[in-house]
C-alpha cells in the first residue's frame, strides 16, 4: 500500500467527516480543514508533476480561500465551509475546480431541494432527532459541507493529482 494511497484515504475520510459534522451539528471543525490541507502537502512529492503543476495547485487554493473568505464576510457560506473549500482547492488545478466547482453546486442544489422540500412538507412532530429537526427545518443555515465534500469525492479521480499518483509505483 503506497503513501498516496493512504494520503487519499485521508482526503476522502476528511471530507466524509466533514459532511456527517455538518449534517449533525452545522459545524465543520478546523482540524479537518487542516487535515486535509497538509494531506496534500504530503501526497505532493510523491505524485510531483514539477514546479509549475505545484505553482497551478498552490494558486488554485489561494484564489478558492480568497473567493471563500470573501463570500463568508457576505454570509453567504459558513466559516467552515469556507476553510473546508479552500483546503481542498489545493487538491486541484484549474480544469478539476470547474469539476469541483459543477459537482459541488448541483449537489448542494439537490441538497437545497430537499431541505426546502422537508420545510414545507414535512411535519415538525416527525422529526424527533434533533439534528434532523435542525436541518430540516432550520430556516437559516444549510449544511453546505455535504456538497462541498460530494464534489470533492467525485472530482478526485477525475484529478490531475490523481491521475499522477496512479502511475506511481
Amino acid at each position: 500500500m503506497s503513501l498516496a494511497f493512504i494520503v487519499f484515504a485521508v482526503f476522502i475520510i476528511g471530507q466524509l467527516i466533514a459532511a456527517y459534522r455538518d449534517a449533525l451539528t452545522m459545524t465543520i471543525p478546523n482540524w479537518i480543514s487542516v487535515l486535509i490541507l497538509l494531506s496534500f502537502f504530503i501526497v505532493t512529492p510523491f505524485v510531483w508533476g514539477g514546479w509549475s503543476a505545484f505553482g497551478e495547485h498552490v494558486l488554485v487554493g489561494i484564489t478558492v480561500f480568497i473567493f471563500g473568505f470573501a463570500i463568508f464576510a457576505f454570509g453567504w457560506l459558513g466559516g467552515g465551509d469556507a476553510k473546508l473549500m479552500a483546503a481542498t482547492a489545493f487538491w486541484w488545478q484549474w480544469p478539476d475546480l470547474l469539476l469541483y466547482v459543477t459537482y459541488t453546486t448541483l449537489a448542494g442544489g439537490v441538497i437545497a431541494l430537499f431541505i426546502l422540500w422537508g420545510r414545507k412538507f414535512v411535519p415538525a412532530q416527525v422529526l424527533s432527532a434533533d439534528w434532523l429537526y435542525r436541518l430540516v427545518k432550520d430556516q437559516t443555515h444549510m449544511p453546505y459541507g455535504l456538497a462541498l465534500a460530494f464534489g470533492a469525492i467525485v472530482t478526485l479521480p477525475q484529478s490531475e493529482i490523481f491521475r499522477l499518483a496512479s502511475t506511481f509505483v
